[in-house]
């Protein structure tokens, strides 16, 4: 066995040992094809009985989505076609080497998974990730909280969630599909034309500011729901303050609050020393390396669920503007959540930042910088 050939044996064995999250380029386009396939079978189901389509005027909560407004009928058809589209696009996907309608094929991966992931989910999907610590810390012990739940979590969720994935696993294979016609890695996206803006230096530089504002808008939100929990009206009519504060239900707002205060502090490890390597004080893991998936997963998870939900705050801001809208006398009910967008593609870019910075040399292609 000459060199090559053993360096090539040596590489793909190293690969082999790898966790089956670490060979996502492999698994993604077929993951993706079989979510596309099970949502053409449901979506079918939906056209042909006329019954089960989860959005539009079927959705209790449709004021807070995007499709709220989208007849039931109409919404099964479109998506039906869309799922059995995305069929045959997956599975063009998959053919090797192939560039023929490359440009379409990209352009329907990426239209896909921005509707996956911003358009079909809403403020719920969020709010369950928010309240969740709450809930699984009270609902052993409270059997309020636990028949409140089951009455909360509705098929709507479940399909909301759903998409979330789906729009995760399109935007996968969209991206290694891209990547493989382009001829750069699969796995890092380098090739022959380095691009300077993805250099760890580079990454490090225009990363600050992403940080700085998606750590700042959530103070902005959390600062409005704790000055209402400490007894000022700030930003809502006096009536509504005096209800919530009377019920409780004040205390939600600042619940919600607080979490988006962790993740602002959290943000900011993404340019912070702690960041990279845990610090000292940590029982078991000080000193050590922080895996980059354990920044860079749940980042990206709530960088897509605080903007759709933004966007959901628009629709609820504007549509109802004069009654349940936004207007100056109660700005801070729905007005720092339309800032939420801008959290998102902050926090999102930041990511990527922290992602470019940290992962070093490709385990494929062997390319760094």
């Amino acid at each position: 066995m000459n060199t090559t050939t053993s360096t090539a044996s040596s590489t793909a064995s190293a690969q082999d040992r790898r966790g089956w999250w670490q060979l996502w380029t492999r698994w993604a386009p077929y993951a993706a094809l079989v979510w596309a396939f099970g949502y053409a079978v449901m979506a079918s189901a939906w056209m042909v009985t006329g019954s089960g389509f989860p959005m539009g005027t079927n959705d209790p909560g449709a004021q807070m989505s995007l499709l709220g407004g989208v007849p039931a009928d109409i919404g099964a058809v479109i998506f039906a076609v869309a799922a059995l589209t995305a069929v045959v696009v997956g599975l063009r996907m998959l053919v090797p080497d192939s560039r023929f309608g490359r440009s379409w094929l990209i352009g329907f991966g990426a239209a896909l998974s921005a509707v996956l992931l911003f358009v079909i989910p809403d403020m719920r999907v969020l709010a369950v990730l928010g309240y969740l610590p709450m809930i699984i810390v009270k609902a052993p012990f409270d059997a309020t909280i636990r028949a409140d739940l089951a009455d909360a979590l509705i098929i709507q969720h479940a399909h909301q969630a759903a998409a979330v994935v789906g729009g995760f696993l399109w935007a996968a294979a969209t991206l290694v599909y891209a990547r493989r016609t382009a001829g750069t890695c699969v796995r890092c996206g380098r090739g022959e034309h380095r691009r300077r803006w993805t250099t760890p230096d580079a990454a490090a530089r225009w990363a600050r500011w992403p940080v700085y504002v998606a750590a700042g808008v959530p103070v902005v939100y959390a600062a409005t729901r704790w000055i209402w929990v400490a007894g000022f009206a700030l930003g809502i009519d006096e009536d509504v303050h005096a209800a919530a504060t009377a019920d409780g239900s004040i205390w939600a707002g600042a619940w919600l609050g607080s979490f988006a205060l962790v993740g602002s502090v959290l943000t900011t490890g993404l340019i912070q020393r702690w960041g990279d390597v845990f610090p000292r004080w940590i029982p078991v893991l000080g000193g050590r390396s922080v895996p980059i998936s354990l920044a860079v997963v749940p980042a990206s998870i709530v960088a897509v669920m605080v903007t759709s939900a933004g966007l959901g705050f628009y629709k609820l801001a504007f549509s109802a503007a004069g009654s349940a809208g936004l207007d100056w006398d109660s700005w801070a009910a729905l007005g720092p959540e339309l800032l939420w967008p801008l959290w998102g593609v902050a926090l999102g870019a930041a990511t990527l930042a922290y992602y470019l910075r940290r992962r070093g040399g490709c385990a494929d292609c062997g390319q760094s910088c």
